[in-house]
């Protein structure tokens, strides 16, 4: 009875079928059921996934997507979808895993940051390194840094997601002295 049961399910998302002509109303189940078993799988990959967008994400991202799309079209069998996505999600979280207990897994991996303003200074080299021009810098420094001008910034970085991060320079404290007469002291106000 269970059995019969399945072979109904899979005769209905045309789970079975491959480069068949799917009817409409059978390639929207297909659809329906692929999307909720992708959700289930990318759960089980936990959050980092398409999360960080890290180089690493993203291309798990594009196979995947890639492999959906042909279960969609009925180009690959249900069930071999299920067991490659289940076998990247978990090839994924495993270099996750041995990226987080070895530094040098990870920077092989995942890059390292690239400092590429020291106190208002651009590193040329390191920015070239970045392909990365003076523009696309200063709109991070106005746009994370606050800031509008590089001697402003005491630091950014490349980060590993391909993200600017801008550390702005500490603003200096203003400080007023206000004479009195009749000789009265000087009274110095410092304002932060």
């Amino acid at each position: 009875m269970l059995q019969d049961l399945w072979k109904q399910i899979i005769w209905i998302i045309g789970a079975g079928e491959v480069d068949a002509a799917l009817p409409l109303w059978q390639l929207v189940l297909r659809t329906i059921v692929i999307y909720i078993v992708a959700l289930l799988l990318i759960r089980v990959g936990k959050r980092r996934f398409m999360g960080s967008y890290t180089t690493f994400d993203i291309l798990l991202g594009f196979i995947v997507g890639s492999i959906l799309s042909r279960a969609i079209t009925g180009a690959i069998r249900f069930i071999d979808m299920i067991f490659v996505i289940s076998a990247l999600v978990g090839l994924h979280s495993l270099i996750a895993v041995l990226s987080f207990y070895s530094q040098r897994f990870s920077k092989i991996v995942k890059n390292t940051p690239r400092k590429i303003v020291v106190d208002g200074e651009v590193l040329d080299k390191e920015m070239r390194k970045s392909k990365i021009g003076e523009n696309d810098l200063l709109q991070a420094a106005r746009e994370k840094g606050k800031v509008e001008t590089l001697d402003e910034i005491k630091t950014a970085y490349l980060e590993r997601d391909g993200n600017i991060t801008v550390i702005p320079k500490g603003s200096e404290p203003k400080i007023v002295e206000v004479k009195v007469e009749n000789g009265v002291q000087t009274v110095r106000i410092v304002m932060e």
